[in-house]
């Protein structure tokens, strides 16, 4: 039985025809290969197993679609502390597929890099992880003039110490930042925020952060 894929640029496709026609969208990163034949497998392995995490919603793995992955950055403290931020976000290695039912996420799968090899290798089967936020990030991104301009790339970024997760939409002289909820109300959650502004809200949380515990980075 072949895998059910969502092409790149086909689930989540944002785009509209501006003046000239040009093709605006948010875009996937090219992925290494192999990878939603490892996220099938294994999602296929959860359900003949009954493994909650899927399995008590009923589905069958003819009814789940694996979108086009993007790609996990992480935040260091010292580096928001100091004033740095997405210059400083480092790749975790990490590819994550959000696995679809209709337009409804029902999880999601992160692969990671091997760092000898390249290849890809299973991290993670999550039910949530963000899932269902991410999409309703990307749908709220759709209104936005300037997605509707150029294109922008999709990726995650967050920073664990200080419970941040967002939507980073990346283009070579632009940056939006979308927070994903819970934050707790500290920012807002689905605001698009520029870089400078969501660092000013980030910095001193991080330096809050490294006073009560040192050492952290």
């Amino acid at each position: 039985m072949k895998a059910n894929f969502i092409p790149c640029l086909v689930l989540l496709l944002i785009g509209v025809f501006t003046s000239g026609d040009i093709y605006a969208a948010i875009v996937y990163p090219v992925a290494p290969d192999g990878g939603q034949q490892i996220v099938y497998k294994n999602v296929r392995s959860f359900l003949d197993r009954n493994v909650p995490c899927l399995s008590e919603r009923g589905l069958h793995i003819e009814q789940i679609k694996i979108a086009a992955p993007y790609r996990d950055y992480g935040l260091w403290l010292k580096a928001l502390a100091s004033g740095h931020m997405l210059s400083f976000a480092q790749n975790s290695g990490a590819w994550v597929y959000l696995l679809m039912h209709d337009t409804n996420s029902v999880g999601m799968e992160e692969l990671m890099t091997d760092k000898k090899t390249g290849a890809l290798k299973f991290n993670g089967l999550y039910e949530s992880d963000f899932s269902n936020e991410t999409l309703e990030a990307l749908h709220m991104a759709e209104q936005l003039p300037q997605v509707k301009k150029q294109d922008y790339e999709i990726r995650r970024l967050d920073c664990a110490p200080l419970l941040f997760v967002a939507v980073w939409l990346h283009e070579k002289t632009d940056d939006i930042i979308i927070p994903l909820p819970n934050t707790f109300g500290r920012w807002l959650a689905y605001h698009p925020y520029p870089e400078g502004e969501i660092l000013k809200l980030l910095k001193p949380e991080a330096e809050k952060k490294m006073q009560e515990r040192p050492g952290m980075v």
